[in-house]
């Protein structure tokens, strides 16, 4: 599984979590569908939890989110290997996606890195104006 600190910004980046991304407006409705179908099938066991993610096709993405997104105390995939001891998502995502900007953050100069996490927590973005502008490298380009 690939990471970066970027991920994990800005209460989450969920840059990975689709493409082609539609409206804030729309996404927060797409994430608040996926949530109340999440608790409507309440998952407890890996099996169920399968069962959620597999309601869907993968490719199937509804204002270019993924249908597995959900809202809780964050925006995050309830697949991830940070709630369960095994990567739920594997067989149905791409768990090594990096954006560009993480790409590139990745090989810059620990001083350079710094500076953009403060350019970032200066822009005072909620988690999905972030996770747009991460994708499409709009914070990257602002930054160089």
């Amino acid at each position: 599984m690939t990471t970066s600190p970027l991920c994990q910004l800005n209460g989450g980046c969920m840059g990975c979590c689709g493409h082609d991304f539609g409206t804030k407006e729309q996404i927060a409705v797409t994430i608040s569908h996926n949530t109340k179908e999440f608790k409507e099938e309440n998952p407890k066991t890996e099996q169920e939890f399968t069962k959620f993610r597999d309601r869907e096709h993968s490719s199937d993405l509804k204002n270019g989110v993924c249908r597995n997104l959900i809202q809780t105390s964050c925006i995050h995939c309830p697949l991830h290997p940070s709630i369960h001891k095994k990567d739920l998502r594997i067989g149905h995502c791409n768990v090594n996606y990096l954006c560009k900007t993480a790409r590139e953050f990745a090989n810059w100069e620990q001083a350079k890195q710094k500076s953009f996490i403060i350019f970032i927590n200066k822009q005072n973005l909620d988690s999905i104006s972030y996770s747009i502008q991460m994708d499409n490298n709009q914070l990257l380009e602002e930054f160089s």
